[in-house]
């Protein structure tokens, strides 16, 4: 006997001694150190929500995706993506929709920080007039010579009526201004909003919530709504604020966003929209995977009771083994809180892999335990049977699972890595839970006769004998099914498509593949930085020789060119607005005034109207008839009742304020002769410097960049012009990456410790063969089966494998350590280590089966793979083992 298995027994009767003299104690330190843990790890243990922090921070690649971060900010968008049909009136409706949900958006700044749908020509800052062309820029100059005289007439006393005069002089062009068929959609649309107000407030009183708005919507001159090439979707950009501390980064703004979307559908009820984005799809994640995870944990826990209930014949020995589970896992978030702080998202499932692993360890302790009572060993001789001769092997088994998750410790993925820390550790606790507080609480029980006369209903399972009678036949059907499953072994392949694992129907997957097949736009963008302009330019330009490559944004979108032709066009424009004092205190309003000035206006009108018919223009013609009604409407409720003139105090207010400013404003872009980046709009400006004054570059790729191909080969060659480019799909792919290589090293790894500890246990290949022999079995027949019915390897799943490296270990250990027990004569499906070996694959089965029923695809191809992992290494273990060991027998005639 090796000094490995020595230790063993010598530290497992330790445990008998101490549990045999201090039961009740051990039960109360245990029971009230889970409880201070609960409750302390519920105060004080946090959720780092924060997706940048499951990678290491030192690797090259995430080094520069967080400095890239920190320089140019958060602009990870939600993408609001309205669907316009292609056609002019869609886009209207589209811009319509657009403009609606954005002021509730812009209403609430604690939530959002930036929606970006359109721009104007404000917007662009006072160097806007640079954008233009040569010829535009003439045009543009000609208008403001003759808007020069009409501001300064408008100045000597700026009012509602002297607008409307000043306009139907315009209309006539009798007053100065052009009469240019360019001016008519501007104008008339201008008018009808003025008009529209006037009419609203005379009939509904004054307006005071609107004090700062616009009546004559100049602020919306020039505008560009964001639609992609082909017109077919319109792409809101926002910015939501974000809380590392919540499980849900983005809840609060996402929930208000959807809420805000939702209201606004109910407006535009013949508009699609629909909201996707990469910290939407996350969030979206999140929720599903940790409603999944909820449901599974309490049907896991539900059913294993129900079938230690029925198994065990009573509620008493399986509220022992669940307590004592429940005790592990409290002290285990105690751990956790001490150690780390936090739980990441990847550790948090940690309770899961608890209830399906820690809880077997309690099994083999029961069932021996059930074994030796009915023997008719007393309480006190019952608990020391099942501690002294199953310990030895729920140490060994326990260890291996151990190594599984150990494994990953020192990874540079930190969220696997502390993943493996709380898992592993909590399985430690497991081990101490079911060796110390489950069999004082047995001996206790017992002692006091609480457990039902009856017996348990299944203790062994001498059937199995049959099925193992005849050794050689049933390897070699095994062997002949194995064989004709083997093309499905070689399909077993790896799927990197993190959108595939995505739970079906859901709005933002469902429009992220609208994005895709439909626009240009992508909601991953790749990023590399160059100190100066010129470096910038020439990267663009190698950039488009990429097939790879599709949108590149850059500074150069709000730099025009020929900027000096454009300055030289502008030059002394500006002093046509000299003398003008945009202060100007407003007239009073006169009801008679104002009626006249109404009357002038629907005259000019009149006249339109007779030239639009002629010409034949009837949609002209159609917003000229409604502007005349809402104007002879206000005439009408003017002359009723003068005294309402007053409500409309307001409009002349906010009418005067608005021309003030777009006066002001007309002046400033006359005056600029050049545009550099120090002069845009911080909020343009902010989209591509950084605070070290670097520039910005976005590289979107073409097509799908979920597919991993495609990805693996944009990222590629944009390496091949800078190697430290960053941004999403740089992260993704080496995370990716970095993900299934820990997942190999750590499998492997996990296999290397497991055999180690076996040989160090037997100093016997036979032996470590012996017990390996269900796991091989069990992950070959895997698979085969994957291969067969098309699940893939995948990123959420492919840490199912170390876990079914030590359960399937597990089975082997008890089933040799328990045979090699047998006297002769005896048989193994005689003895109830079969029963707590098949109850520890169940329990596995059940405690991830329940994400078979998981909307996250993800994990429910982990539930479908530990299932079905569990259940072939507990037919390699129920039956090949077994076979084996008959064989064995036969060739020593035993």
């Amino acid at each position: 006997m090796n000094i490995f298995k020595n230790f063993q027994i010598f530290f497992i009767r330790c445990i008998w001694n101490m549990v045999r003299k201090s039961p009740l104690t051990i039960v109360i330190c245990g029971v009230l150190l889970a409880a201070a843990c609960a409750v302390s790890s519920a105060l004080w243990l946090k959720l780092d929500s924060d997706q940048d922090n499951l990678i290491s921070h030192e690797l090259p690649f995430q080094k520069r995706n967080i400095e890239q971060i920190k320089n140019f900010g958060d602009q990870e968008y939600m993408f609001v993506v309205i669907e316009t049909g292609g056609t002019e009136s869609g886009k209207d409706k589209a811009a319509e929709f657009a403009t609606t949900l954005a002021l509730k958006l812009q209403k609430h700044p604690e939530l959002v920080r930036e929606v970006h749908y359109s721009m104007s020509a404000k917007d662009m800052g006072p160097g806007v007039l640079m954008f233009a062309s040569a010829d535009e820029l003439r045009s543009f100059v000609n208008l403001a010579r003759d808007f020069g005289p009409l501001g300064h007439e408008w100045f000597k006393g700026p009012g509602l009526a002297k607008f409307l005069n000043m306009t139907s002089g315009l209309l006539s062009g009798k007053g100065g201004g052009s009469g240019s068929a360019e001016m008519f959609a501007p104008v008339m649309g201008a008018l009808d909003s003025l008009v529209g107000e006037m009419q609203s407030s005379l009939k509904e009183g004054a307006d005071f919530e609107a004090v700062d708005d616009a009546v004559l919507g100049l602020d919306k001159a020039g505008m560009h709504y964001f639609f992609t090439r082909n017109d077919k979707l319109l792409i809101m950009r926002i910015l939501p604020k974000k809380n590392f501390q919540e499980m849900d980064v983005i809840g609060q703004s996402l929930k208000f966003v959807r809420s805000s979307l939702e209201e606004t559908r109910l407006a535009y009820p013949d508009v699609s929209a629909g909201l996707t984005g990469r910290p939407v799809l996350s969030a979206d994640e999140m929720h599903t995977t940790d409603q999944d995870m909820t449901i599974a944990a309490i049907i896991s826990v539900v059913v294993v009771g129900l079938m230690f209930m029925i198994i065990l014949h009573g509620w008493l020995r399986p509220m022992l083994v669940m307590g004592s589970l429940f005790c592990a896992m409290a002290w285990t978030f105690g751990f956790t809180l001490v150690t780390l702080g936090s739980l990441n998202l990847l550790s948090i499932v940690f309770a899961l892999v608890l209830v399906g692993i820690g809880v077997d360890f309690g099994i083999h302790i029961v069932m021996r335990y059930v074994e030796a009572t009915n023997s008719g060993m007393e309480s006190d001789e019952a608990v020391e049977e099942a501690l002294i001769h199953t310990g030895p092997g729920v140490l060994l088994g326990g260890l291996t699972s151990v190594c599984a998750f150990y494994a990953v410790l020192g990874q540079e993925f930190v969220g696997l890595a502390e993943l493996g820390l709380v898992g592993g550790t909590g399985i430690i606790f497991c081990l101490i839970a079911m060796l110390t507080v489950l069999p004082s609480m047995l001996l206790i029980a017992g002692r006091r006769n609480w457990f039902p006369s009856s017996r348990p209903r299944m203790a062994t399972m001498p059937f199995m004998e049959k099925v193992i009678s005849k050794p050689v036949a049933v390897l070699l059907i095994f062997a002949a099914a194995t064989a004709l499953a083997y093309p499905g072994f070689k399909k077993a392949g790896f799927n990197y498509n993190l959108l595939d694992l995505q739970a079906e129907g859901l709005e933002s997957v469902e429009y992220e593949h609208i994005l895709i097949n439909d626009s240009d736009e992508s909601t991953w963008f790749a990023v590399m930085t160059r100190p100066d302009l010129e470096s910038v330019k020439s990267l663009i330009a190698e950039l488009k020789n990429i097939p790879s490559v599709g949108r590149i944004d850059s500074i150069f979108e709000f730099l025009p060119e020929g900027q000096k032709e454009k300055a030289e066009i502008l030059r002394g424009e500006a002093r046509v607005f000299d003398g003008i004092d945009f202060d100007t205190r407003q007239a009073a309003l006169v009801p008679a005034q104002v009626v006249s000035s109404l009357e002038a206006l629907i005259e000019s009108l009149e006249d339109l109207e007779e030239k639009l018919f002629s010409a034949g223009a009837k949609a002209e013609l159609q917003v000229v008839s409604g502007l005349i009604e809402k104007a002879d409407s206000c005439i009408t409720m003017i002359e009723e009742n003068p005294s309402v003139t007053l409500n409309l105090n307001s409009v002349q207010s906010r009418l005067v304020n608005e021309l003030s400013s777009s006066f002001a404003w007309l002046k400033e872009v006359l005056e600029v002769r050049s545009v550099t980046p120090d002069d845009l709009p911080e909020h343009l400006r902010s989209l591509y410097v950084g605070k070290d004054g670097s520039f910005m570059v976005k590289i979107s790729p073409v097509g799908n960049v979920w597919d991993f191909d495609k990805l693996t080969g944009f990222v590629a060659d944009l390496r091949k012009v800078d190697p430290e480019v960053t941004g999403v799909p740089v992260v993704v792919l080496e995370s990716s990456l970095l993900m299934k290589d820990t997942f190999l090293e750590a499998a492997g790894l996990t296999i290397g410790l497991v055999s180690l500890i076996l040989f160090l246990t037997s100093f016997s290949i036979s032996y470590v063969l012996l017990t390996l022999i269900p796991l091989i079995a069990g992950i070959f027949w895997l698979l085969e089966v994957m291969g067969l019915t098309g699940l893939s390897f995948n990123l959420a799943n492919f840490f199912a494998i170390p876990v079914l490296i030590a359960i399937g270990v597990d089975g082997g250990v008890h089933f040799l350590a328990r045979w090699k027990e047998l006297a002769e004569g005896e048989r193994l499906y005689d003895t109830s280590t079969p029963v707590a070996v098949g109850l520890s694959f169940c329990t596995t089965m059940i405690g991830f089966g329940g994400l078979l029923l998981a909307h996250h695809r993800g994990l429910a191809s982990l539930g479908g793979i530990m299932v079905i992992g569990s259940a072939t290494c507990l037919v390699g273990c129920m039956i090949i083992l077994p076979a084996v060991f008959r064989l064995i027998e036969k060739i020593k005639g035993r």
